[in-house]
């Protein structure tokens, strides 16, 4: 079940990596401090239930509301927060027509030397659940639940001298 949703995260992080780089354009180009950028955009999606017996294919449909805030110091520090909260978000199973609310949020903050690469600190955090309407699935493991419940959390910090001095994953997959 991990394995499943690990090329998601990837997207997800490479997606999040892509607006923090232009979170750090808009600050580097502008030398502005306190740059704030605000947006909801309407988006459908697809998932598995791999809680239930068989999985469940879903399609939904939902607002991502993203905020990226940053400042940039006059000594070259920048920090940046890119924080996004899906709204209103709801499947259907494609086979069985089960309906499902999809809470999710996902953060990621980066602070780094703009003159030089280091020091350096980014902390990404993602919350994924798919809640099943009603307890009436058949769960993959007997005695669990039918819903799908994700929590990762990764931190990497690189000092001025170029060595890692903490890098931790923690990823929190289960069915409930």
């Amino acid at each position: 079940m991990v394995m499943h949703w690990l090329p998601r995260l990837g997207a997800r992080v490479t997606i999040l990596g892509s607006v923090a780089l232009l979170c750090f354009s808009v600050l580097t180009s502008g030398a502005v401090a306190g740059t704030a950028i605000s947006t909801t955009t309407p988006f459908s999606f697809t998932g598995t239930n791999d809680c239930v017996v068989p999985a469940e294919e879903l399609l939904g449909t939902g607002n991502v509301h993203v905020v990226i805030t940053g400042n940039l110091s006059a000594g070259g520090m920048v920090q940046s927060h890119i924080q996004a909260n899906f709204q209103g978000m709801r499947a259907t199973a494609m086979v069985t027509g089960k309906k499902y609310q999809v809470p999710d949020s996902e953060t990621q903050s980066l602070e780094f030397d703009s003159i030089d690469a280091m020091p350096f600190h980014e902390t990404f955090e993602v919350m994924l659940q798919f809640v099943r309407a009603g307890e009436d699935g058949v769960p993959l493991v007997p005695g669990e639940g039918d819903d799908f419940y994700m929590h990762i959390l990764a931190h990497s910090t690189v000092n001025a001298n170029g060595i890692v001095t903490v890098q931790d994953v923690t990823a929190n997959v289960r069915c409930q």
